[in-house]
């Protein structure tokens, strides 16, 4: 009896954790946490940030019996717990595409209802290149597509270590050349397919971008948007130094243990293959959107890899959300921010179809006067 009891009392404050990380005010959360919020780097960590990465971790068994299994179990039912509500829309179907001897899932969301051809967003889930999956990512990218009126293309690529480096990757360029080829088929326009990511998922879109940036055979993408995208080099940031051993969910540990499934034994970042921007043609890369986290060891990252692509003549729209941490986008029931990001990436892409539309406006014009 006295352990049931413990288990309905333990049952009981997890639920009402839950309750209060989704509802109560940022004035209750300021007064639980108090003198314990973490600061670093003259960064304040949100209060309700604070609270959730606690409470994960009293949820979280140590590195030890980490398992592949185990660790997406963990993010897919935080998803389920944390992600808010499930937005309707007017379409989200799977299809399969053959890319050489196997095939990809991709999952098709879109607000539209008409044949006509439509813009669209490749995305690719993040989870470094271990874990996340199309369902993880179900809520995001149905928002993604109300929001921007895009439709959005979610890519289940082959995961590790079950599929080690470079599938990832193959897959990522394959599914674009795929995409770019069966156009009508989606109901999309070629030239106005951007490419996004969070994380793992941001990387493949900028391979994606950088490897279309050196063919004149097809379209590179509309534009960019960037989650907290990483650089993979054998030199740690500062960010990374600094905040690699913190308890905000993606740390040393982590970026380790996803490393260590990913890259096939022998392998390392000496690896051309990681170095996407460096072949990358100026002048060619597309317009871009970077979102990075204060307590984040990829900050860093994203702000180089702001650099690198204005110092190949891409125009970059920059920003950090100071107080937040690595992993929010999939916490919509926690954090507002989630829909306040969701709404500047789509406007960000919204502007970038428009111009483009208004190039080709001046463009009829200018040949009727001729």
């Amino acid at each position: 009896m006295f352990k049931v009891l413990k288990m309905a009392a333990a049952y009981a404050t997890f639920f009402s954790t839950r309750h209060k990380l989704q509802h109560a005010s940022d004035d209750y959360w300021r007064r639980k946490i108090g003198d314990r919020i973490l600061t670093v780097d003259g960064r304040v960590l949100n209060p309700r940030a604070q609270a959730m990465i606690e409470f994960q971790d009293s949820l979280t068994v140590s590195k030890k019996h980490w398992t592949p299994q185990l660790v997406r179990r963990g993010f897919d039912k935080s998803v389920e717990l944390f992600d808010g509500k499930t937005v309707e829309i007017a379409s989200v179907k799977d299809i399969e595409i053959p890319v050489g001897s196997r095939k990809l899932k991709i999952r098709h969301y879109s607000d539209e209802t008409s044949t006509a051809r439509r813009p669209c967003i490749l995305f690719f889930h993040g989870g470094g290149f271990v874990i996340g999956s199309l369902d993880g990512y179900e809520k995001f990218c149905r928002k993604l597509a109300r929001q921007s009126r895009f439709d959005v293309l979610s890519l289940e690529y082959r995961l590790a270590p079950e599929h080690k480096f470079p599938a990832a990757f193959e897959d990522a360029l394959q599914s674009w050349e795929w995409i770019q080829q069966n156009a009508d088929l989606l109901h999309i326009d070629p030239a106005k397919v951007s490419v996004a990511g969070d994380s793992a998922g941001a990387f493949l879109a900028m391979l994606v971008a950088a490897d279309a940036s050196k063919s004149n055979a097809g379209h590179v993408p509309l534009a960019m948007g960037l989650i907290y995208p990483p650089i993979f080099t054998a030199e740690e940031s500062h960010s990374r130094q600094l905040l690699g051993d913190e308890k905000i969910v993606l740390n040393r540990d982590l970026l380790e243990w996803f490393m260590e499934h990913f890259l096939p034994k022998g392998a390392n970042f000496d690896d051309p293959r990681f170095a996407i921007l460096d072949s990358a043609q100026e002048g060619r890369m597309p317009p871009t959107w970077i979102l990075t986290c204060g307590f984040d060891p990829l900050r860093d990252d994203g702000k180089k890899i702001s650099d690198i692509l204005s110092g190949l003549g891409a125009k970059v729209y920059f920003q950090e959300y100071e107080d937040l941490y690595h992993g929010f986008i999939t916490l919509s029931g926690v954090f507002s921010q989630v829909q306040v990001m969701i709404e500047n990436m789509s406007e960000f892409f919204k502007r970038q179809n428009k111009l483009i539309d208004n190039q080709k406006e001046t463009a009829r014009n200018k040949a009727i006067k001729q």
